[in-house]
């Protein structure tokens, strides 16, 4: 029996790619984690190489989030009740700001097989149209892996600027999220976002969750169980933060999406 989600949920889910909206939290307390991301930018920066990956290790308070039962629940629905959370990001996009998500597949360069990861994206503040909301290409995820163009582009939020070409996007499904909801999608479904046209900053923290017997195609990495067992020991531990802002964790940050970005060139590069 499922935790969470109805059976027609389930279906649509893995007919579509995608789920939205689903009750995470409550709005209230989407206040402080914003303060304590306010703050930690304040005296260290957004630093793309201490974020990118792993963001929720440098705040005790979104490792908590990352375990939270609502969530948990509904992941558990959808990929099994042994679950690893091994990557994370913030994606804040400021009021009338130019930034935005090109149409991309998280499976092109995540680095993961089997493809059963469902990333969880929570909203921190409303999520909307006119900010730039995530926008999804329902069913994609059953179609082909796209080539990727890297396009660099500064006002792009992906890494690399990673880009699908010649998308028909009619058919775009909007997620529309208040303070405190989260949508869940596959990692083969196209998706991105366009740029913030208020006044007000929209920020939203992404969860990636993995089944146990998932492995990394990139070299050995680390991740954390929120649920159930791991029987596989596919993965190494993530450090916990202790602090409200845990700079400590931040040397281990680095380090990991350097190494993360080195094994997936060598791993372009040998394929």
């Amino acid at each position: 029996m499922p935790k969470a989600l109805t059976d027609d949920q389930i279906r649509f889910y893995r007919d579509n790619g995608f789920l939205t909206p689903c009750d995470g939290i409550d709005a209230a307390d989407a206040g402080p984690m914003l303060r304590d991301l306010e703050d930690f930018e304040a005296s260290q920066g957004y630093c793309v190489g201490t974020m990118n990956l792993k963001a929720h290790l440098c705040f005790r308070r979104s490792f908590e989030l990352s375990s939270t039962p609502a969530i948990l629940d509904v992941v558990e629905d959808l990929i099994g009740p042994n679950i690893l959370v091994f990557a994370s990001h913030f994606w804040i996009k400021p009021g009338d700001d130019a930034t935005f998500v090109s149409w991309h597949q998280d499976s092109a360069y995540i680095g993961l097989d089997p493809h059963e990861l469902v990333t969880v994206w929570l909203a921190l503040t409303d999520s909307s149209p006119a900010n730039g909301c995530m926008r999804m290409l329902p069913g994609t995820h059953l179609g082909e892996t796209h080539a990727h163009t890297e396009t660099y582009d500064d006002k792009n939020l992906l890494s690399r600027g990673q880009a699908i070409g010649n998308i028909d996007d009619s058919s775009a499904a909007d997620l529309i999220l208040n303070a405190g909801q989260f949508s869940c999608h596959h990692e083969r479904i196209i998706h991105g976002s366009n740029t913030n046209q208020t006044g007000k900053t929209r920020v939203g923290l992404s969860f990636f969750y993995i089944p146990t017997h998932v492995r990394s195609t990139t070299g050995r990495r680390t991740a954390h169980l929120v649920r159930g067992v791991d029987d596989f020991g596919h993965w190494d531990d993530d450090p916990v933060p202790e602090a409200r802002i845990d700079t400590g964790i931040i040397d281990h940050l680095v380090e990991v999406n350097n190494r993360y970005k080195k094994n997936s060139q060598e791993a372009e590069a040998a394929g």
